[in-house]
């Protein structure tokens, strides 16, 4: 069993390669650098992306400890100064949404948990967070949920959850690596064997429609060379401390190359 990490803070300051990372790593190592040094900037898209997920995944009374719902009062006259003011002591530490952005998370959380039981998923471990040794590359992973019949589950909240929808997301974004590398890195830590892994879609507006999802063998053909891809530039990379951009010399390309799969470095 691995030692779980229970704080964000801390799973973020840990080095080692992670999924997001590795995507990034597939389009050049400077761009992995690029990803590392960036500043995640407060959006409402991740507000409610961060809150959907703690009330969906974990329930009210975690979204509770962690979230609070603005009043809605004019802080430019003295009383809603003042109202503003002890509303902030009292939550002191909480991410703050707006009465609108609380609306949407209920929804959207609600959708999901209609999902899973209507799919009868029940998620016996959420917001799991580990590092496990690949090889001889520490991973680190930040898992939605695990549930014992032996799936893992990611929570997506998408513009389009229909199947032509997620198939495309699916193809933007590498939904395949991920895959592939939750797998891996939960039988590493875990010693166990992993059936399958399934993605729970939700659209963020009305009907606020959902559906799960599970990657097909075509899908998941290139998973494999690319994790393995990722695993070797990240220890080419880490022991040159050279994290190239782009080939330097003038290439080809057609219509069956291959955009995502980085190209070999010269490290001489």
């Amino acid at each position: 069993m691995p030692d779980l990490i229970t704080e964000r803070v801390i799973y973020d300051g840990i080095q080692a390669l992670n999924q997001s990372g590795a995507k990034e790593l597939l389009k050049s190592p400077a761009h992995y650098q690029a990803y590392l040094a960036r500043t995640r900037e407060d959006s409402k898209a991740l507000r409610v992306g961060t809150a959907v997920h703690k009330l969906a995944l974990e329930g009210l009374d975690a979204y509770n400890a962690t979230h609070a719902i603005a009043p809605d009062v004019d802080k430019r006259t003295k009383e809603g100064k003042a109202e503003w003011a002890e509303f902030v002591t009292a939550n002191e530490g909480k991410a703050i949404l707006t009465a609108e952005e609380g609306a949407l998370v209920d929804a959207v959380a609600n959708s999901a948990a209609a999902c899973m039981k209507q799919n009868g998923i029940v998620l016996t471990k959420t917001e799991v967070m580990f590092t496990a040794f690949l090889g001889d590359t520490l991973v680190k992973c930040a898992i939605d949920g695990i549930s014992d019949d032996g799936y893992i589950y990611d929570l997506k909240t998408c513009e389009d959850a229909s199947p032509r929808g997620f198939l495309a997301a699916s193809r933007k974004y590498n939904y395949a690596l991920q895959n592939y590398f939750y797998r891996h890195a939960v039988e590493s830590a875990y010693k166990c064997r992993v059936l399958g892994f399934r993605f729970i879609a939700v659209e963020k507006e009305p009907p606020y429609a959902h559906a799960v999802y599970e990657l097909g063998p075509e899908l998941m053909t290139g998973a494999a060379f690319d994790f393995e891809r990722a695993l070797t530039l990240y220890k080419e990379c880490t022991a040159s401390g050279n994290w190239p951009g782009y080939q330097t010399e003038i290439t080809t390309i057609d219509i069956a190359a291959k955009p995502s799969a980085a190209t070999n470095i010269n490290f001489a």
